[in-house]
């Protein structure tokens, strides 16, 4: 009896299996779904990533406007250089969804990776050109004066507040939200901090029209 219930129990825990990565993905599958429809009701009225929203400098040293970022899909963050956790695990999750989106043979190159930072003070040219060499994707780094930077940031409800550790240590508590746009500038979505690896995956695959 034993040799006839053996294949009987293993289509039972086959069938178990089967059943719970079903419901695994239809569960991820809604809550990504969800998560979508709630970032686009967010932002809903954010403008269009073109025009003449501001005016910054590159790492470069050239000036630069959304307008000529129109032509391939952006993704856009605000930051620092010194910013010592959300920074560099954001523009780390990128460049591995990247990787995976890559792997599925899309071509990510196209994609504009934009760090607008929100440290007039400390972030230079220079110092934008040398924190962003650090990571494995070309970034393009935005710096001007306070005022530019926080106008820069009002079009897409950004916020930044310059703070003191206890040790007198400068740090800025700022949006952490990678805003999302297509080929011809228009919004199409966010990624949040600490979403899901597999999330990121799939905005960034249909950003390029493969999702």
């Amino acid at each position: 009896m034993s040799t006839n219930a053996t294949p009987s129990r293993k289509s039972a825990r086959l069938a178990l299996i089967t059943a719970a990565i079903a419901i695994f993905l239809t569960v991820a599958g809604a809550v990504f779904w969800l998560s979508e429809q709630q970032a686009r009701k967010m932002n809903v009225g954010l403008p269009d990533f073109r025009g003449d929203l501001f005016t910054l400098v590159d790492q470069t040293g050239m000036e630069r406007r959304p307008e000529d970022f129109v032509g391939a899909p952006v993704a856009l963050f605000y930051g620092y250089s010194y910013c010592p956790d959300v920074c560099p695990m954001t523009l780390t999750l990128l460049a591995n969804a990247l990787d995976d989106v890559a792997a599925r043979g899309i071509d990510t190159t196209p994609l504009q990776t934009i760090l607008i930072t929100v440290d007039a003070a400390r972030d230079t040219p220079d110092q934008l050109a040398a924190y962003l060499s650090l990571f494995d994707m070309p970034v393009t780094g935005l710096t001007g004066s306070a005022d530019q930077l926080a106008a820069a940031r009002q079009p897409f409800g950004a916020y930044a507040k310059r703070v003191e550790d206890e040790d007198g240590v400068v740090l800025y508590d700022h949006s952490a939200t990678v805003y999302l746009f297509d080929e011809d500038g228009r919004f199409t979505g966010t990624i949040v901090f600490n979403e899901p690896p597999e999330f990121v995956v799939e905005k960034l695959a249909r950003l390029f029209g493969a999702g």
